[in-house]
């Protein structure tokens, strides 16, 4: 990450203002919102990323891309970090305000992956699992891994869980080349 201290002090005056204002949920979909757009387009990333395009050019192409979609606090946020020529750090306020965020609301980021989406009724026991081992609400998240042979693997926090057909294998294989 880029200046770690400097985005978590934008971060955190963000999340303190939102709570202050009772706009917490409203200031994290706007987050969600935003850091799909840095996900889903390499143009937004060199937009405030780059030095060379002028500010008024990303103030313009802000205020186009956001002005009706986010709140006003998140907005000022933006436009702020452009004027003080900071916009290279919005992607890691982003991920910072998240991780601050999660604290604060005591939620649990998890991923479990299998080779396939998993019904609702499974996720629920994952999720019940992972509540119990950390003691936390839990935000699971399904991804699909192809190069897995079967099984899953469970992240929970910094926590791994892998019960993957691979690292059963992996397992033997190991035991038999030392025995």
């Amino acid at each position: 990450m880029l200046d770690t201290r400097a985005s978590e002090r934008y971060a955190k005056s963000l999340l303190i203002l939102s709570i202050d204002n009772n706009i917490v949920e409203e200031i994290n979909s706007d987050i969600h919102l935003m850091i799909t757009f840095f996900n889903d387009s390499r143009e937004v990333v060199n937009l405030y990323s780059s030095p060379i395009i002028p500010i008024y050019h990303k103030i313009e192409i802000t205020n186009k891309i956001f002005k009706n979609n986010l709140n006003k606090h998140t907005l000022n946020l933006l436009l702020n970090l452009i004027y003080r020529k900071r916009d290279n750090l919005t992607f890691a306020i982003l991920l910072k305000y998240k991780e601050l965020y999660n604290k604060h609301m005591n939620i649990e980021e998890s991923v479990i992956s299998t080779t396939f989406n998993l019904d609702k009724k499974t996720l629920n026991i994952v999720t019940d699992f992972a509540k119990k081992v950390t003691s936390k609400d839990i935000y699971l998240e399904n991804k699909i891994d192809k190069n897995l042979l079967g099984g899953f693997n469970l992240k929970i926090g910094d926590k791994m869980m892998d019960c993957s057909v691979s690292s059963k294998i992996n397992e033997l294989r190991k035991k038999l080349i030392n025995n």
